[in-house]
């Protein structure tokens, strides 16, 4: 399995590999630009067909036009387990999209390494990382699958 960080800033992708590979992500750990998930003909290499992405981080700030739509081809080209996304226009239609399509949480840029690499971290856990905002898309009231039973002994 493979950890794919899809941003158009280099150095933050160099920085949080560096830190990623402390938290011992599945490797190795590719970085992309968001335009490689354009390029409809490029096909994934064969040693990378083998090796798919169990998580991935996809950063939308500065991309011109629907963010919505990248999120729909990262999705298409990688169908990642688990992903996080990374956005300076972060709205409630960009949040739900990303959930929908099965995404593990939404983060407002700008964010710091460190908070990205814990959002990553919680993530590999099986954790979800959405901002609170997010709670009340579904009608004004938390979905049912992220509200405790009454009664459960759960803190937090």
């Amino acid at each position: 399995m493979s950890t794919y960080l899809i941003a158009s800033n280099e150095v933050m992708c160099r920085v949080l590999a560096r830190r990623l590979q402390a938290l011992s992500l599945p490797g190795p750990i590719r970085w992309r630009a968001p335009r490689w998930l354009d390029e409809a003909d490029a096909s994934i290499p064969p040693e990378q067909a083998e090796d798919p992405a169990d998580i991935a981080l996809l950063d939308c700030s500065g991309v011109e036009g629907d963010q919505r739509a990248l999120l729909d081809r990262l999705h298409a080209r990688l169908a990642p387990r688990r992903w996080l996304v990374i956005s300076d226009r972060l709205d409630a239609s960009l949040m739900l999209h990303a959930a929908l399509l099965g995404a593990s949480g939404c983060l407002a840029a700008p964010v710091s390494p460190e908070l990205v690499c814990a959002a990553m971290a919680l993530v590999w856990a099986g954790g979800q990382c959405f901002p609170r905002a997010a709670l009340t898309l579904a009608g004004g009231a938390p979905p049912a699958s992220l509200v405790c039973p009454i009664g459960t002994t759960a803190t937090g």
